[in-house]
């Protein structure tokens, strides 16, 4: 009833946004014009992220995410999900509808649009021969019935009795729902292949998480080390992080006489993750993924060796540098690889001082603008 009732108002709100547009558009001579407008929701701040890489563009940010607390163009700051949905109404349509009159190309970070049915806003932008580009980050488009499949036949696990409990045939159709809204209608994708495993035809360019520059901080006091600090900071629900795993690593190393500080954050505020950076020397990121998160890359812009299961043999850009800018640790190495480090602590450094070097060479927001621009350009979207 309530997907039943959620479709009928999607369709109430096309009038509306094209009601919007027109009027706008008799305004037209007099609405700035923007290079690019970014949008709707904010997932490991990459909206911001994009704002900041790109010249000249509008960020919208239609959802709240408890994780940040950055500015935006155009948000909605409601918590309750009942009044985000009667705000979002009337409020995405009418601003779609405004910005179509200022842009040409449209970013569509993760699954959701201005409208409640995006395949709605893509029609309409493309019937005003708008163009459009998709930033899969993750869970928004992985099909885990074909990730699962996929790694079962390499023989190796990403935890899939962790998944399995929201893996089902229902979860799987919206994900093939999207791809096709996706590849019918995106005049661009970018997204991992394998990492993100999806029902995508269209070709995928691999996205790149930044960190920005001013977080850059090559901190050489820290490691006049008088005790080890190692953080690891998941974000909701942990056990996909491997936390209990990394918990487990830690209870043995203090039981076998290792001193060293750890730290856990669970579920805060990203700000607070920063300033713990600063004087940490390491990180143990996410060990179920094969492609650094946020965390991943933040964690090397502040000089920390990380251990996480990124793996540049199966889905990266092979980037040079990446093999050895952190400590390749899939989930049943982590007490070893910790180990192996708490027992040479000089590789500590070595470890974050080649993390820091590869971040800051192709990880800034700079960098980002750039790679993003050349493929626009290649790509005939600019």
């Amino acid at each position: 009833m309530k997907k039943i009732f959620k479709n009928f108002v999607s369709y109430l709100q096309i009038p509306l946004l094209f009601f919007s547009y027109y009027f706008f558009f008799l305004f037209k001579n007099y609405i700035s014009k923007v290079n690019f407008v970014i949008g709707t929701d904010e997932i490991a701040k990459q909206i911001y992220s994009i704002g900041k890489a790109l010249d000249n563009s509008i960020t919208v940010c239609l959802r709240k995410n408890r994780f940040y607390d950055y500015k935006y163009n155009f948000s909605i700051n409601i918590n309750n999900n009942f009044l985000l949905f009667l705000y979002k109404i009337f409020y995405g349509p009418i601003l779609l509808g405004y910005l179509a009159n200022k842009t040409e190309i449209f970013f569509y970070v993760w699954s959701r649009g201005f409208l409640l049915n995006r395949n709605h806003d893509f029609k309409f932008l493309k019937s005003k021969n708008k163009k459009i580009v998709c930033v899969f980050l993750g869970d928004d488009i992985r099909s885990l019935i074909l990730k699962l499949s996929y790694m079962k036949n390499l023989s190796l696990d990403t935890g899939e009795s962790y998944y399995s409990n929201i893996s089902d045939e229902k979860y799987d159709e919206e994900k093939k729902f999207l791809a096709l809204s996706a590849d019918t209608y995106a005049n661009l994708i970018f997204s991992s292949p394998i990492d993100n495993m999806s029902y995508l035809k269209s070709k995928q360019f691999f996205w790149r998480l930044t960190s920005e520059k001013k977080f850059f901080d090559k901190n050489e006091k820290k490691f006049q080390i008088s005790k080890i600090k190692i953080l690891h900071a998941p974000t909701h629900p942990a056990i996909f992080k491997a936390t209990p795993l990394v918990r487990y690593a830690i209870k043995k190393l203090q039981k076998e006489g290792y001193i060293f500080d750890y730290v856990e954050l669970l579920n805060v505020k990203n700000q607070l993750i920063l300033e713990h950076l600063k004087s940490t020397h390491i990180v143990l990121n996410q060990f179920y993924s094969f492609i650094p998160g946020v965390f991943g890359i933040e964690a090397m812009a502040s000089n920390c060796a990380v251990l996480m299961s990124a793996d540049p043999n199966i889905d990266t850009e092979k980037i040079e540098g990446g093999e050895k800018a952190w400590l390749h640790t899939r989930y049943w190495e982590i007490y070893d690889n910790l180990k192996y480090l708490l027992d040479n602590t000089e590789k500590i450094k070595i470890y974050a001082d080649n993390g820091f070097e590869f971040a800051k060479k192709h990880h800034t927001t700079d960098a980002l603008g750039e790679y993003i621009s050349n493929i626009l350009k290649k790509n005939n979207i600019i």
